[in-house]
């Protein structure tokens, strides 16, 4: 009976220190937590902290940019406002730098203008030619050799029946090509002859000797009746 109350009073002290051992160490470990909690909010201070500085020290910094900026624009509003009292008090010299355009007197109704001859300035007295369709005929006109007829004016899209009344043409002026003596690219430079002809010309010259009119060229399927009327206002057989 007495070993058996021994034994039981051994086993209660085992648990209870077993107990307070566990409790022990909860404790520690509640207290390590605790104490890192305590760190974390700590470091979580100074980074505030920190973060904080630097926002100001930023804000000063753009504050000196702003002011910096501020008064660049002022200094460029300054040398604008100067320049243009400069530029106020000088208004003959601006004036004499601007285009000065002259009105041109136009031609009266019954005056005849040879075509072939005729530079922009003498075009321009025409009622309804101005300075782009003056250099319009000039350069096709250079390009053809002459005119031969005012209608031709219809082939650069202008209309030539309002500007018959005010044009007349000599045939002579006209430039014409020595067609027994050019190669191919010389007569295919021309508007009215294109490669394939050019090349006719040629061949047909090499063949049967000059030629001495556009007769034979009838032959040739590269050629309209219409092609060889208008070219041979530009061809020279001699």
């Amino acid at each position: 009976m007495m070993a058996l109350v021994l034994l039981t009073i051994g086993t209660t002290a085992v648990v209870e220190h077993y107990q307070i051992s566990r409790m022990a160490n909860v404790r520690s470990n509640y207290g390590n937590v605790i104490q890192a909690f305590s760190d974390s909010l700590r470091g979580r201070d100074s980074l505030a902290a920190s973060h904080r500085r630097y926002i100001r020290q930023t804000s000063a910094a753009n504050e000196g940019q702003h002011t910096t900026s501020k008064h660049n624009h002022s200094s460029r509003r300054q040398r604008v406002k100067t320049e243009r009292m400069v530029q106020d008090s000088q208004p003959s010299l601006l004036l004499d730098t601007l285009p000065r355009f002259e009105k041109i007197e136009k031609y009266q109704p019954g005056t005849l203008v040879d075509l072939n001859k005729a530079d922009t300035t003498e075009l321009k007295k025409i009622p309804g030619i101005g300075s782009v369709i003056a250099r319009m005929i000039v350069n096709y006109r250079n390009e053809l050799g002459g005119f031969y007829q005012v209608g031709q004016l219809c082939e650069i899209n202008l209309d030539a029946n309002q500007l018959t009344r005010w044009f007349y043409i000599d045939e002579a002026d006209i430039r014409k090509i020595p067609v027994n003596k050019s190669s191919v690219d010389r007569l295919r430079h021309h508007p009215y002859i294109n490669f394939y002809q050019a090349k006719a010309m040629v061949e047909h010259r090499r063949k049967h000797g000059n030629l001495q009119s556009l007769k034979p060229l009838v032959l040739y399927e590269e050629f309209k009746e219409s092609d060889l009327e208008r070219i041979g206002h530009y061809l020279d057989f001699n």
